[in-house]
């Protein structure tokens, strides 16, 4: 058998890789004249299998009793610049200025989430780039979607204070993770106190169930549970437990709670459900007309206009300011207080004085008092125990205590009632003086 001698030939196409072996039986090349119709044979053979998409394709030499294969490297598994950039996506989160950037995978997270999933590989997500697109979020709190891509990547998240948990709390309702929303209430709850009770409060109506929370019933209750699935009917019920939490600390708390400075953050709607509550703890009505005032007075500078005693007025409903219970004020806390501030006209001070000292019907105006009466409450705040439930709880030989204690309290109205008297004309004077002052 002669010696062989072998002549390679390499042909690119595309992306195919072609390689053709020629054996020549004398010492002689192969580059003759019939080579070239030979080649031209090869060529058609190839486009012939190309458009085939024949992965191996056999081709016979001339001259030679070998068979040649002509492999095909599939396009997919040609090695790119950089593969990886092209399935992520970088966040830049918070507001201009105040911001932290990722550089997340977005099959990752599209798993983990809906609403990623929609954002990221969905029809509307950005086209993949390198480097990846840039993506901005400036009204998502960065240290909270930080806890949101922990909770994604199944890494602990620890809470380092109120107002992260809070804002967490936001973006779990947001992205629909109601786990991550879960740990954020258990922390809230845990660390609820009276002086951050209204920041917790601050919003959390918008996420709770519509209806208004039973702070009597309860806990014990029977309560719908959520369908299996709905995060937001979970996020919902979690919620709406916090939100009692924090109606029930400002009920035990309200003189604290209404002299806060965060009062005057809170919207109209927050202010009137808080002013209209039959379970608040004040010591006294003023209290909550000054955080009124003041609220109102915050609200005229944010629309920029003067906080003036009309412009005050203006700010929150009628039904607001007469969730105020002046009957149950004395008459110098009313003259002292919601009279001085103007808030209020000269005839529904003297209506009220005049209801407070028990002369309304010295008051000239039907009119007038058939529109203002109905609108004031005198029915105290939290239901005070009676004469009658005392008398109840005691045992049967307490009657005696019982009547004893109703014939002084008969005395005690008596005398209250003449200094009520002595106190009318020094209010009189007072009212009329600062009528026509």
């Amino acid at each position: 058998m002669k010696n062989f001698r072998l002549f390679f030939t390499t042909q690119d196409t595309g992306s195919i890789e072609f390689l053709v072996c020629f054996v020549a039986d004398d010492g002689t090349r192969c580059a003759r004249p019939e080579s070239e119709r030979l080649r031209q044979k090869i060529r058609e053979g190839v486009r012939s299998r190309i458009c085939s998409k024949t992965f191996i394709l056999p081709v016979i030499a001339r001259h030679s009793s070998k068979e040649i294969a002509i492999l095909r490297k599939p396009k997919e598994d040609m090695p790119s610049t950089n593969p990886s950039t092209f399935n992520h996506v970088i966040f830049e989160v918070g507001p201009p200025g105040n911001t932290w950037k990722y550089c997340v995978e977005r099959e990752r997270l599209a798993e983990r989430s809906e609403w990623f999933r929609a954002m990221l590989v969905g029809p509307l997500a950005p086209a993949p780039s390198d480097p990846p697109p840039l993506l901005k979020l400036q009204h998502v709190e960065k240290r909270a979607f930080d806890n949101l891509l922990r909770y994604f990547l199944d890494e602990p998240v620890n809470f380092q204070s109120v107002p992260t948990a809070r804002d967490t709390l936001d973006v779990a309702h947001q992205y629909l993770c109601s786990e991550l929303a879960r740990l954020a209430v258990e922390y809230l709850e845990r660390n609820l106190n009276t002086q951050n009770v209204l920041e917790i409060y601050e919003g959390l109506g918008l996420y709770a169930n519509h209806e208004t929370p039973d702070l009597n019933r309860s806990s014990n209750s029977p309560t719908a549970p959520p369908a299996p699935g709905d995060d937001a009917g979970e996020i919902a019920v979690l919620c709406t437990r916090l939100l009692s939490a924090c109606l029930h600390k400002i009920d035990v708390e309200s003189d604290t709670v209404f002299g806060q400075q965060h009062f005057e953050e809170l919207n109209s709607v927050e202010v009137e459900e808080l002013a209209s509550r039959d379970t608040l703890k004040l010591t006294d009505e003023s209290i909550l007309f000054n955080a009124l005032d003041r609220w109102a007075a915050a609200e005229c500078r944010r629309n920029g206009i003067e906080p003036s005693a009309s412009n005050k007025r203006s700010a929150l409903s009628n039904d607001v300011w007469y969730s105020v219970r002046y009957p149950l004020m004395t008459d110098r806390k009313f003259i002292e207080g919601p009279m001085a501030s103007g808030i209020l006209t000269s005839e529904e001070s003297a209506l009220i004085v005049a209801r407070i000292l028990g002369h309304v019907e010295d008051l000239e105006g039907e009119e007038v008092k058939n529109l203002l009466l109905p609108k004031l409450n005198s029915t105290p705040r939290v239901t005070a125990v009676t004469y009658e439930d005392l008398c109840y709880t005691m045992s049967k030989p307490g009657t005696k205590e019982c009547q004893d204690n109703r014939k002084n309290r008969r005395k005690e109205c008596v005398t209250q009632g003449h200094r009520t008297c002595t106190k009318i004309g020094t209010c009189m004077v007072r009212v009329l003086a600062w009528i026509f002052d």
